[in-house]
């Protein structure tokens, strides 16, 4: 079960909007544990999730035709695959959302965590509640994760895979 606070009108607005620039720009990331023809399914229901659904409902629609059964590297696929790509994907264009809401509106975000993990890493633990409020440094986050090349080779505690970490607003 995971828990997004602030997924209101304006919030699932601004993650089309996201989703839109990405592919525009050539941005958008494609898992590479997907089949070709998966991916093109894929982005469409991607952005059905985020006109009226959530990362459950999208979890619920990739099948395993959706994936590859070995990686690059010949590495089985993690059985979890679905969850993952579904709950990170969400989770990365929701926090972008946020990021740009903040700005315009002025407002505060906090780390919390939206998914409940076995194995807190202590990274993950010790960025739970911290707060975001300077303008600058909101602006930096919402560059850096817009750019899934960055992103990934970061160490920002906020999307790291398996983490389960988002953001909400705070009065």
């Amino acid at each position: 079960m995971y828990y997004f606070p602030d997924l209101d009108e304006q919030t699932r607005l601004n993650m089309i909007s996201e989703f839109e620039f990405d592919i525009r720009t050539g941005l958008f990331y494609e898992p590479l544990s997907m089949t070709t023809s998966g991916m093109i399914s894929y982005k469409s229901l991607l952005k059905e999730c985020f006109e009226k659904g959530t990362p459950e409902t999208l979890q619920q629609k990739l099948t395993s035709s959706f994936f590859r059964e070995t990686d690059r590297n010949g590495r089985k696929i993690p059985s979890n695959i679905r969850e993952m790509v579904s709950f990170s994907d969400f989770n990365r264009y929701y926090v972008r959302a946020l990021l740009l809401r903040a700005l315009s509106e002025n407002k505060k975000l906090c780390v919390y965590r939206a998914k409940q993990v076995m194995n807190e890493r202590k990274k993950s633990k010790l960025s739970v509640n911290k707060v975001y409020f300077d303008k600058m440094q909101i602006a930096q986050m919402l560059e850096l994760f817009r750019d899934y090349r960055k992103l990934f080779s970061s160490k920002h505690e906020l999307l790291q895979p398996n983490s389960g970490l988002s953001i909400r607003f705070i009065c």
